[in-house]
């Protein structure tokens, strides 16, 4: 009897200890941190702009050498699948003539005499329609935020006008007639006047249409903000003006 006591009051206890202890704590789980932001993004729209070099290797065949300096802008928007894309981009350039001053013989009456002259500058436009493809390596290098990509495709190039060297304007003491003997020689003075044809038409000619393949390298500092430097081989409509295209210094905002 006294047992039955003892074992009703160890349960009447229990009970009571666990109606004042309250319900058991829960468990709070803290949510998974946000994943990194893409600094590559699918649908992405950019603008670029850029400083540019040209060299056109075909004219030091010619005695001389043509290049060039300029700057320009692009538009590039990104596919869906963020490793393709289509881009737009314009540049304007002022290409000279690498031959510097220098001087011809020519024959004048009969003599020879040297007539100087030097290489001049053309104004240009190049613009181009291209497809490209990127790997950002930070899909498989967390925190490297560079991309290599490659692009080609067709655009023109327009030449302006200009490019045909300085005027000669130059005159001469000529003695003639020559190798006639029923008369004395004779002094006279000969101008010679007119525009030298260098290099730079040449090579380049009328506006052309064009094709280009190339690749580049850029890094993203934020999401935002990336630097990229990038060359072509360019090849216009026509034999032995090909010619590279590099731009550098280029800075680019991605929306």
């Amino acid at each position: 009897m006294k047992r039955s006591i003892v074992l009703t009051v160890v349960a009447a206890l229990s009970q009571t200890i666990a109606v004042f202890a309250g319900p058991e704590p829960k468990q709070v789980v803290a949510p998974p941190p946000p994943p990194p932001p893409e600094f590559f993004r699918p649908n992405e729209f950019d603008i670029g702009a850029f400083a540019t070099w040209v060299d056109f290797p075909n004219s030091r065949n010619q005695g001389g050498s043509v290049h060039g300096w300029g700057g320009g802008m692009d538009f590039t928007y990104w596919f869906p699948w963020k490793y393709a894309g289509v881009r737009f981009q314009g540049t304007g350039l002022s290409i000279h003539s690498g031959i510097g001053h220098t001087s011809r013989t020519v024959n004048i009456l009969g003599q020879e005499e040297k007539v100087s002259f030097g290489g001049g500058s053309v104004a240009a436009g190049l613009i181009n329609a291209d497809v490209l493809l990127r790997l950002p390596l930070d899909d498989f290098w967390p925190g490297v935020h560079l991309a290599p990509y490659a692009f080609g495709g067709f655009g023109g190039i327009l030449v302006g006008s200009g490019g045909e060297g300085r005027t000669i304007n130059q005159t001469f003491i000529v003695t003639g007639p020559i190798n006639n003997p029923n008369f004395s020689p004779t002094t006279r003075e000969v101008t010679l006047r007119g525009r030298v044809r260098n290099s730079i038409r040449n090579n380049i000619g009328t506006d052309r249409v064009l094709g280009r393949i190339g690749g580049g390298l850029e890094y993203r500092f934020t999401p935002n903000i990336g630097i990229f430097t990038e060359a072509s081989y360019v090849i216009p409509n026509g034999a032995s003006n090909n010619f590279v295209d590099w731009n550098f210094i280029g800075l680019r905002y991605a929306f």
